[in-house]
This record gives C-alpha cells, sequence and structure tokens, in this order.
C-alpha cells in the first residue's frame, strides 16, 4: 500500500501574510451589520408601538376618580401638572393641562388655574388647590368631576424638568417679540441668582440678544429660556401664559419630528423622564403614546374656560360648567 509522505500544512509554499486591515474592515462589517439589525428591530418595535389602540391604556384605576362613564376609547387622556417642586408636596399645581392622544390625533387643553370648581372633600376652591390637598389623584378626581372626563394617566414635573426635557431635544424655536425677550432675560437672571438653574442643568443661562424681534421670526430658546418664556406672568394675563406654554409644547414635539432618527435624543429624553418625572404610565404605554403623538407632530390647542362661558373678577375665574364639560367633549372627540 502507498502512502504519502506527511508534510506539515504550508509546507513546499510561502506562508501568505495576512492583508493589512483585514480584521479592521471584518470589525467594521459586524458593527455594520449590528446597526442594522437593531435599526430593524427600533422600526418594529416602533411600529407594534404605534398599532397598540389607544383605549387598551384606559384602565379602571384601584382608585376612585369619579370616572365618567360612555366616553369614547379612541384617546388616551393624561393629566400634565407642573409644579414648582416635586419635593413640595403641599403645594398648588402652577399649571394644569390634558393632553390627548389618538391615532393621528393630539390634542392640548389647557385649565387655567384660577378657574373655581368643586373638590372633593374640600369644597369649592380654584382648581389648582387640588394638588395641594391630594396631590396627582385629587387632581385627577376633581377634572373628572367638574368637566366629566375618564383621567386615569397623570404626569407631573417641575419646572427645571421642562428645562431638561427641551434641552434633551435640541432647543424650541419659537416666535419671540421684543418685551419677551426682555422678560425671558429677566428670568434667566433670577434663576442665575439663584445657583439653582446652573446646578441643575450644568450650564450658565444664557441672555437673549438682539431686542429688535418683532415677535413673528423664531428664535431659537434653549432649555431655560424655554421655561422663562413658559412662565411671563407681567406682560398680559394667565390667558396668554397658558398659550406660551401649549406653544412650548408644540415647539418641542417639532424638534422631536426633525430629531425623530437619532438615538441620543430618545436616550436623553429616558433619562430626563426616569429620574424626574412622578407618573403612573408604564413605559409600553409612553413608547406606544409617543410613536402616535410623533406621527402627528403638531397638537390641536383648546383652552377651558372657552369664551362666553366664565367671569373673571381678576383673582378667580366662575364657570359654566356644564358648557365647558361640552367644549372639551367636542373638542377631543368631535
Amino acid at each position: 500500500m502507498f502512502y504519502e509522505p506527511y508534510r506539515k500544512r504550508g509546507a513546499g509554499r510561502r506562508a501568505q501574510p495576512e492583508r493589512r486591515g483585514g480584521c479592521g474592515l471584518r470589525l467594521i462589517a459586524f458593527l455594520v451589520k449590528l446597526l442594522l439589525r437593531l435599526a430593524i428591530l427600533a422600526l418594529a418595535l416602533a411600529v407594534i408601538a404605534f398599532a397598540l389602540p389607544p383605549g387598551l391604556f384606559n384602565v379602571e384605576p384601584a382608585t376612585d376618580l369619579s370616572i365618567a362613564s360612555g366616553l369614547p376609547d379612541t384617546h388616551v387622556n393624561i393629566l400634565l401638572l407642573g409644579v414648582d417642586s416635586l419635593n413640595d408636596g403641599a403645594q398648588r399645581s402652577d399649571s394644569m393641562m390634558i393632553l390627548s392622544i389618538g391615532y393621528n390625533s393630539v390634542k392640548l387643553t389647557s385649565i387655567l388655574r384660577d378657574t373655581v370648581v368643586e373638590i372633593p372633600g374640600h369644597g369649592s376652591d380654584k382648581i389648582n388647590a387640588a394638588y395641594a390637598y391630594g396631590g396627582a389623584e385629587l387632581s385627577m378626581r376633581t377634572v373628572n368631576r367638574a368637566f366629566r372626563m375618564n383621567i386615569t394617566k397623570y404626569a407631573v414635573a417641575d419646572f427645571l424638568t421642562l428645562a431638561k426635557l427641551i434641552d434633551a431635544v435640541g432647543g424650541v424655536d419659537i416666535p419671540v417679540s421684543r418685551a419677551e425677550m426682555l422678560e425671558i432675560n429677566r428670568n434667566n437672571r433670577r434663576a442665575l441668582e439663584s445657583d439653582k438653574a446652573e446646578a441643575a442643568l450644568g450650564y450658565v443661562p444664557r441672555e437673549l440678544g438682539d431686542y429688535s424681534r418683532d415677535g413673528q421670526t423664531p428664535v431659537r430658546l434653549d432649555g431655560l429660556q424655554a421655561l422663562g418664556y413658559a412662565r411671563i406672568r407681567k406682560l398680559d394675563s394667565d390667558f396668554v401664559r397658558a398659550s406660551r406654554q401649549r406653544r412650548v409644547f408644540n415647539a418641542a414635539m417639532a424638534s422631536m419630528k426633525r430629531n425623530i432618527l437619532n438615538p441620543v435624543m430618545y436616550a436623553r429624553l429616558a433619562g430626563v423622564a426616569a429620574r424626574y418625572i412622578k407618573t403612573n404610565l408604564g413605559a409600553v404605554e409612553i413608547a406606544s403614546l409617543l410613536a402616535k403623538a410623533l406621527v402627528r407632530g403638531e397638537a390641536e390647542q383648546l383652552r377651558i374656560p372657552v369664551e362666553g362661558s366664565y367671569k373673571d373678577n381678576g383673582s378667580k375665574i366662575t364657570i359654566d360648567g356644564q358648557a365647558n364639560a361640552d367644549a372639551l367633549h367636542k373638542f377631543i372627540y368631535g
């Protein structure tokens, strides 16, 4: 029997050196494939999140929130509350809005803080007192009873958290008048004097220049400047102040849509939300509602009380509750 003599592998031929950079190219190819797969997974999750019906999140609460029956399941209504500090439970809410999200539908309703309603267990008082008496739960119950609503979800944030969220989306573009610019700078100077803003945000408040703005040309505002804009009080009225807050919301949605493919933005938003926002919304609910809101992009707006339904004596606003409840239902549900 004939056997070939054993030869060591590579014997008789010159070993071929590995191409320079071959290992690096393979690593790059692997990373590209990984990123592509992650992008496909993220897209699939976004589609699934968007597809979840809004009514899925209208669950029966564990406590009595005075929910009105018979409202359509086309929207999720979320009570947004702005406060001075999350650590102070005995304070009135400084702003109150209802965010209503459905398929291709985002609607934002401001409720003026001086509106007088019945607060369960506390009699007649300004609606913003409900938070001081019983936090977000009593605030939801009060709004539900006053306007025949079905709110079971809430989110509470202090005002520096608003600045953090605005910074996370890259700032907002808002037309600002010269008078508003002066107020923004005044608010920023007060924030700088207290050192609270710089410590919380990590940067020194920046003043706006160019006071020749006519209120028509959008100005890029950072988080603290947007906060100063949303809190302007002395120029006009709480009615206009509430409209500024809705304008900041829409500008933030526009910034998010502009950066919709930027994963860094989502990471920053998630970090702020996890640390600084109190809410009973779960992660899946937030993802689904955010996907729906981004598809729409801009929120339709309403203010409570509506025109012709209230009397304002300068410190309290008395309303026609039936007329405002009807207007709110028509606005949200059509």
